[in-house]
């Protein structure tokens, strides 16, 4: 059963690569589409091929900025551990004062410079031609530039004090999630609705407690039976 640790040590893809099951639920996403889930490895190897599309790509060095506007989606959580795999800093809502800027598809139009787009395909397929026919000019899709890239994470530096969020660096941010968990530590499994939390805890609380987080709009009795879930986030 997972147990909140008392504390933590290196960087956040450490935490990741450290849990006790790869195969074991990492997220689980319910939207309008359906269902998905993905196990620890499958969270790892997004994150990897993140990392790797976010150095080789788009020469994004440690230290540099993501601004982030992808929505409510098991997405989101892959995106924050590849951007701090890569030892870069996620800035929610962030602009051209960014190295770079992510969007899901109905939130990059109005953002400046060229925007990448993330996917809400229920398993991350690229946007189809007519969803491409709907942004705006100079938007590229960041599928494919991602899909090519390794399964592996190809540099694996000590990323632990580069700034994550909020003027936190990984450590601190992975601190603070211990912090919020140990009033939960006999929970295995988390369940979160759109608020105040968002932007850290969905990616952090699965490597802190070697748990599970559940991601819906709401979450009722029957799906909090269905899926499981011991805690609510506020």
């Amino acid at each position: 059963m997972p147990i909140a640790s008392t504390g933590v040590r290196g960087d956040i893809r450490s935490a990741l690569l450290a849990r006790s099951d790869p195969a074991r639920p990492f997220v689980t996403y319910l939207g309008p589409d359906g269902r998905m889930e993905l196990s620890g490895a499958s969270v790892a190897n997004a994150a990897a091929k993140i990392a790797n599309a976010l150095v080789g790509a788009f020469d994004l060095q440690a230290g540099d900025s993501v601004g982030v506007h992808i929505p409510w989606h098991w997405q989101r959580v892959t995106w924050l551990i590849g951007i701090w795999s890569a030892g870069c800093t996620v800035v929610p809502g962030g602009g051209e004062e960014c190295d770079l800027i992510v969007a899901g598809p109905q939130e990059a139009a109005g953002l400046p410079g060229a925007v990448q787009v993330v996917s809400m395909h229920p398993f991350g397929m690229p946007l189809d031609a007519a969803a491409m026919a709907q942004l705006p000019p100079g938007v590229e899709d960041v599928t494919l530039a991602v899909r090519t890239q390794p399964d592996q994470q190809v540099f694996t530096d000590d990323h632990s004090q580069q700034l994550a969020l909020d003027g936190l660096t990984q450590f601190e941010l992975l601190q603070r999630g211990v912090e919020w968990a140990k009033p939960h530590a006999q929970a295995t499994c988390l369940g979160m609705v759109p608020g105040p939390d968002q932007w850290w805890l969905p990616a952090i609380w699965p490597l802190v407690t070697d748990g599970a987080v559940v991601l819906a709009d709401t979450i009722d009795d029957d799906v909090r039976s269905s899926e499981r879930i011991e805690v609510v986030a506020d």
